[in-house]
């Protein structure tokens, strides 16, 4: 079997939550976002973990569409 290695290379801020969400690991029931251990949340990272099937359905009617959002 062939080992495989995915990584970045630098340090871009910009990136870092698209780069975190890529990473995120999960299993169809729960799931954490791939932050490194060391950051806390803030601007730049945002590390979490999801579960589902805990977030409460909020509909609305946005110009005059049912648009329907997650909330805690």
């Amino acid at each position: 079997m062939s080992e495989w290695t995915w990584e970045y290379e630098g340090c871009d801020p910009a990136a870092e939550r698209l780069r975190e969400s890529l990473c995120t690991l999960g299993n169809g029931y729960f799931a954490t976002r791939g932050a490194v251990p060391e950051c806390r949340a803030g601007l730049v990272h945002y590390p979490a973990t999801y579960a589902a099937g805990v977030y409460n359905r909020l509909e609305s009617t946005v110009a005059g569409r049912l648009v329907v959002n997650r909330t805690w």
